[in-house]
Order: C-alpha cells, then sequence, then structure tokens
C-alpha cells in the first residue's frame, strides 16, 4: 500500500549485490519512496552521506570488500555529517549472534534479516518514521545546545500519552543528564519503573546514580541488570567505567574479557582490554586482544596508530619473555606495524618509531641481520634536522640496542637524553620508563606515595590493596626494581594463601623481568634471590599436592 506520507523522504541503499539493490529500490518505490539512491560499497554510501541529506538509509552488513555495514554505521554516528541522524536500518543474510550485538553498540533504528519484502519494511518504517517525525523538533532543539526548549518539546510528548510514549521517556532522561538535572533524571526513571522493569530505564539509573558518586547503588543496579540480562553489553560497559574510577584494573579486565566474549566484534571493547591487561602485565591477554582490534581495525575509522603500537610492544613483551608462547603472534605484528607507515605515518615520528618496532619484531623473529638493518636506517633518520626532537623514537631507539643487548650503546643513549632534558618534567616522565629510579619530580612523589599505601596494606594483610598500588606505580616506572619486588612479596604471600595460577604466572614474569636487569653485585640481588626460592618452593609443593591428590 502506498504511503503518501513517504513521498517526501530521501532514501539510500547501501549494497554490494545489483540484483538486491534493484529489488530494494522496487519496494522503496512501490512504498511511494520516490529518491532513492544506491551505492554498492560503505566507501561510496559515505561519500554520499557527506554531500547529502538522507531520511533512511538501508544498508547490508556484508559488503564484501572494505567498510561493512557496521563500519559505515559507526562512522555516521560518531563524525559530523549531514546522515548522523538519519534512520538506518542495518540488513543481513546472517543473523550470527555477534554480528549484532557487535551493531547494537551504536543503535541502528533496525535489524532487518533477508529476504525483504514490501510489507515488512512498511511495517517498520511505519513506525519508526512515526516516532522521527514526532521528535524532530526536540533532536533540532538539543542539535543547536536548547537543551530546556527540547525537555519542555519531550514533556508535553510524553503528557500527551500515545504508543511512543517510552521512547519520549528514554530521551527525557537523556536530555536531563545532558543537562546534568540529576535529580530529575532520577525521578523520572524510578517513574517509569515503577510500572514496568524496563531495561533502558534501570541503565538510566545506572548513569545517575554514577553521576552523583553513588558507585555502590549503581554496582547493585548493574547486578540485577545482568540477572536478568546477563548479554546486556552496556551493563558490561557501566562494570568498566566504575572500576576504572576505582582504580581497579584487574576487575576491570575481568569484565572486558566477559564483554568481548559475548561480542568479540566490538573494536572498542577489543582496544581496551588490550590496554588494560598489558597495564596488568597479563601479556598473552593483551596481546590476544590487540591482535584483535588491529583486525578489526581494517577499513574502520576507529583504527588508530596507538593501538598498533601496542600490539606491536605486547608482542614483543611476550617474545622476549616467552618465546613459544609470543611466536604465533610476530607475524601479524610485523603486519600490523606495516600499516603504521602506510595509514598513519605522516610525521617523522612515526615513521621512526614504526622501523624501530619492526627492528624489536624482527629481532624476536630471529632476523638480526635485518633489524640491524632497520635500526641503521632509523639511526640515520633520527641524525637528520628535527631527528633529535623525537623523544619517543629516542626511547625506543634505547628498547632496541637493549634487545639486541647492546647495553653500552644504550646506556650512552640514556644519558645522554637524561642530560638534555635535566630540567624538562615532561620529557623527564616518559624517560622514566627506562629507568630504575624515577628521575621527574611527578613520578617521584607518585612512587613515594604509592609505595608507602602498598605498604601499609600490606602490613595490614590486605594483600589485594597492596598488589594493586604497586602494581599501578609499575605502569610509569615498569624498571623500578624495588617496586617489582615489593609487588612480587605481594603476590607471593597471597599464594600461600590460596595457591592460583594465574598468580603463579604473574610471579614468574615478575621474577623473569628482574633476572634479566639484575646482576649478583646488584644491592637488590639477594632480595631477589630469596624472592626466587620461595616462590620455587611454592610451586614445587603445589605440584607435589596435585600429584598427591591423583
Amino acid at each position: 500500500m502506498v504511503d503518501s506520507s513517504y513521498g517526501k523522504i530521501n532514501a539510500l541503499i547501501v549494497d554490494d549485490f545489483g540484483n538486491f539493490r534493484a529489488t530494494l529500490n522496487n519496494i522503496l518505490m512501490s512504498l511511494g519512496i520516490r529518491s532513492v539512491d544506491s551505492v554498492a560499497s560503505g566507501e561510496e554510501a559515505l561519500q554520499f552521506c557527506k554531500v547529502r541529506t538522507y531520511d533512511l538509509i538501508l544498508c547490508d552488513q556484508n559488503l564484501g570488500k572494505g567498510k561493512s555495514g557496521q563500519q559505515v554505521l559507526e562512522e555516521l554516528r560518531v563524525t559530523s555529517n549531514p546522515c548522523r541522524e538519519s534512520l538506518f536500518i542495518l540488513v543481513s543474510a546472517e543473523s550470527s549472534k555477534s554480528i549484532i550485538m557487535a551493531a547494537y553498540d551504536y543503535e541502528p533504528d533496525a535489524y532487518l534479516t533477508k529476504p525483504l519484502n514490501a510489507k515488512v519494511l512498511d511495517q517498520r518504517l511505519s513506525r519508526l518514521f512515526e516516532q522521527h517525525v514526532m521528535l524532530k523538533p526536540t533532536y533540532a532543539a538539543r542539535k543547536k545546545g536548547d537543551l530546556h526548549t527540547a525537555i519542555d518539546l519531550c514533556t508535553q510528548l510524553i503528557d500527551k500519552g500515545g504508543r511512543n510514549t517510552n521512547v519520549c521517556q528514554k530521551l527525557l532522561g537523556q536530555l536531563y543528564l545532558q543537562n546534568n538535572d540529576v535529580a530529575s533524571a532520577e525521578m523520572l526513571y524510578r517513574t517509569v519503573l515503577n510500572q514496568r522493569e524496563l531495561e533502558w530505564a534501570q541503565l538510566g539509573m545506572v548513569k545517575t546514580k554514577i553521576a552523583q558518586g553513588d558507585l555502590l547503588s549503581a554496582q547493585q543496579w548493574l547486578g540485577e541488570i545482568l540477572h536478568r540480562n546477563p548479554q546486556c553489553l552496556k551493563a558490561y560497559d557501566f562494570q568498566v567505567e566504575i572500576h576504572r574510577e576505582q582504580g581497579n584494573t584487574e576487575r576491570m579486565q575481568a569484565v572486558l574479557q566477559t564483554v568481548t566474549d559475548l561480542s568479540p566484534l566490538s573494536i572498542l571493547r577489543q582496544q581496551a582490554l588490550g590496554d588494560v591487561a598489558l597495564q596488568n602485565d597479563n601479556l598473552l591477554i593483551a596481546t590476544t586482544a590487540l591482535r584483535h582490534a588491529v583486525k578489526l581495525g581494517d577499513n574502520s575509522f576507529l583504527d588508530n596508530a596507538h593501538v598498533h603500537t601496542q600490539f606491536a610492544q605486547a608482542a614483543i613483551k611476550l617474545s622476549t619473555m616467552d618465546e613459544e608462547l609470543g611466536r604465533p603472534f610476530l607475524r601479524d605484528a610485523l603486519k600490523g606495524v606495516a600499516e603504521i607507515e602506510v595509514k598513519f605515518g605522516e610525521s617523522q615520528n612515526i615513521q621512526i618509531q614504526a622501523k624501530l618496532l619492526e627492528t624489536q619484531l624482527q629481532v624476536c623473529s630471529g632476523n638480526e641481520s635485518r633489524a640491524i638493518a632497520l635500526m641503521t636506517a632509523a639511526q640515520a633518520e633520527l641524525t637528520k634536522p628535527g631527528g633529535g626532537e623525537l623523544l619517543e623514537s629516542q626511547i625506543e631507539m634505547i628498547r632496541v640496542l637493549r634487545l639486541l643487548d647492546r647495553m653500552d650503546e644504550a646506556e650512552v643513549q640514556l644519558k645522554a637524553l637524561l642530560l638534555e632534558n635535566v630540567n624538562n618534567e615532561e620529557a623527564l616522565q616518559k624517560l622514566d620508563v627506562l629507568l630504575e629510579e624515577p628521575r621527574s619530580e611527578k613520578n617521584k612523589l607518585m612512587v613515594a606515595e604509592i609505595n608507602k599505601k602498598g605498604i601499609a596494606a600490606y602490613k595490614n594483610k590486605d594483600f589485594h590493596i597492596a598488589e594493586a598500588a604497586f602494581n599501578t606505580a609499575l605502569q610509569k616506572v615498569p624498571h623500578h626494581i624495588g617496586l617489582r619486588l615489593n609487588y612480587i612479596q605481594t603476590l607471593i604471600d597471597t599464594l600461600k594463601i590460596n595457591f592460583d595460577d594465574q598468580i603463579s604466572k604473574k610471579i614468574h614474569q615478575s621474577l623473569s623481568k628482574c633476572e634479566a636487569s639484575l646482576n649478583k653485585s646488584h644491592v637488590q640481588y639477594p632480595r631477589y634471590h630469596q624472592l626466587q626460592i620461595v616462590y620455587n618452593d611454592l610451586t614445587k609443593a603445589q605440584k607435589n599436592s596435585e600429584l598427591n591428590d591423583e
């Protein structure tokens, strides 16, 4: 049935199959939509959306080579363009859980499976356009920044009642929070929840409690949501936000592992998991997540050089710690580094860093001659005009020299950089990652405060807080031997209470790091050696216990 209200609609069809584009075009025409453009790729769709406003976009999920439908949706929703608020319907021949869950992060207005027919599409469009037309003035006011008008318009629509009341209430809650009117938001969500337990209203209560600083109540609401719906991705995102606020990176990682298992195609969550696991020294988890993130970054505007760099650094650390564990990641890491120069290599600094990361990866791969050639080329770049100002690249060069066991050269360059930047606090903070003791005032103070906090917690036998404190400091000064040994001591005492394989792995990794940087003349060597003995005794006792149980 032709709907006269469709006559003014501009529509865009995005599908890599010409036959389906023609079929869908005919369906839209039969509904009364006369202005229809069609493109075969996500890249073309984004070009069209830069120059024309579409009321409706029907986009296939699988567009062959190039951007996927999800990536088109992500870019339209996040970037500034005329179609940011267009109705977006994602169409797919697939109904896989991972694709649907990843797509819903950016909230398509509908998700339809092929084949489509005029009746199904008409029913869905009729409801969507009714809502869109009704809320258009409210959206326009919000876009202008006139939140008071937007709130008034939304309130008037709710007072009128009708089948779209819940949609208006959901928008009104968002507007209250955007306007920092937390009390009104809470009142609205409680009113809705008194009538019906709707997930969006429960999530709204979580937002209000976080805004009020009441993290305990927010966690209680999240517990209720996840009890009813263990697949609520946004609830997990709020849990991550709360744990970040509390500085609990271990719990952040645990939640991110759960949610990436549920939605493995979410690039931002894979990036976040890789980042926090790297902070926690969980190198295998970090490297795995970052490899996923780099692969998901193909054709995505969410791809960035930092993630490629992190993946390479994680693969290098993992290979240095355990050659067998690291080997499967090296090829992908080399590919990811090569893409840095192609995709992001506009600056001299990025180009040199990419060469130096490749150098380290080649060393880990056993290609030392190739590594030395790359290092020589990078050294030549650093001697060019402006090269002396590329501190990040110079830091990476010192890592290369250390990996190649050219310790004397590394030490000479490090001393030169410290002398050159003796009065540069910002530069010293960056150089602290290479030093046993921090030189920057900020990190000196941070280490002293956190070490004091960790030691106090350790004496009170609150080993979890002590571990978190020492680990936080080690993220800034990873070569600080005293902190590292305090961290190991805390983990060992935790292991004595209850032997846990994950804690055991952390101890093993940290002891390996100490072994690589300590010689027998070092003042901290006796303590390191004693901790090594205690750890070995614990692992032997555990193995004997397991054998006896068998």
